[in-house]
Parts: C-alpha cells; structure tokens; sequence
C-alpha cells in the first residue's frame, strides 16, 4: 500500500485550491439553497472557510489584478 505523504507546503496549496474552488462554485449560486435547503451558498461558504464570500472574492480579484 502506497500512502500519499504531503509537506507542510502542498497541503497549504491544497488547501487554498479548495478554498478557490469552493469559491467559485459558491460564487455562481450565491443565492440559491444548497442541497439541504436551510442556507444559501454565501453563508455556506462562510461556515465552511470562516471568511465572507464577497470578501475572498474581492480579494482574489485584487491578487489577480482585475
């Protein structure tokens, strides 16, 4: 059995790819229910990452230059 060991650095990176792309997929639902239905993707989002949706989003778009 092969076990996948990751430095401290790749699971900083992993952890913020998902973090971006949890973003984006919250991003284009933002309003929407999630599967469950008792809350909507920006709050979703918020509990999951601890930071506000819009917030990320506009600091991304800082980072990214846009």
């Amino acid at each position: 059995m092969i076990l996948a060991i990751y430095t401290k650095e790749e699971q900083l990176e992993l952890a913020e790819q998902k973090k971006y792309y949890a973003a984006r997929h919250a991003w284009t639902r933002r309003k929407e229910l999630t599967p469950k239905g008792n809350m909507k993707w920006d709050a979703w989002f918020e509990k999951m990452f601890g930071e506000n949706l819009y917030d990320y989003a506009e600091r991304k778009a800082k980072e990214k230059g846009s």
